[in-house]
């Protein structure tokens, strides 16, 4: 298993943003819903609406670039509404080039596995 998972939080949604957030969320979800390389995309909000927390899992590291590139526009008005993401990354295996560019190049934390039930 190699599969990828993320976390992505958009940190502050204005309360006059948060109906076109979830207009711009209802359509990547609707995208998402439609790639393969997507096993998870999870959005949940704070009780005040104002946070909004993905949780995101991929079939491999490569998926969340590709992720990123069929749905960078979406991606880029949610963070116009939301905030710069705030992004966590979990890969199950260290290995790989898109491992090491994701943990060398990417402005997220990088979390290493260390137990799991598989």
């Amino acid at each position: 298993m190699n599969n990828f998972r993320a976390v992505a939080i958009f940190p502050y949604i204005a309360p006059e943003n948060l109906k076109q957030f979830c207009l711009v969320a209802e359509q990547l979800i609707a995208k998402i819903q439609e790639q393969e390389f997507t096993l998870r995309y999870d959005m949940y909000f704070n009780a005040e609406k104002t946070r909004c927390t993905v949780l995101e899992e991929f079939t491999r590291p490569e998926g969340v670039f590709e992720h990123v590139k069929e749905n960078s526009e979406l991606i880029a008005q949610l963070t116009l509404l939301g905030g710069t993401i705030e992004g966590s990354v979990f890969p199950m295996s260290q290995d790989g080039e898109a491992i090491k560019e994701i943990r060398d190049n990417w402005d997220s934390t990088y979390h290493f596995h260390f137990l799991g039930k598989a």
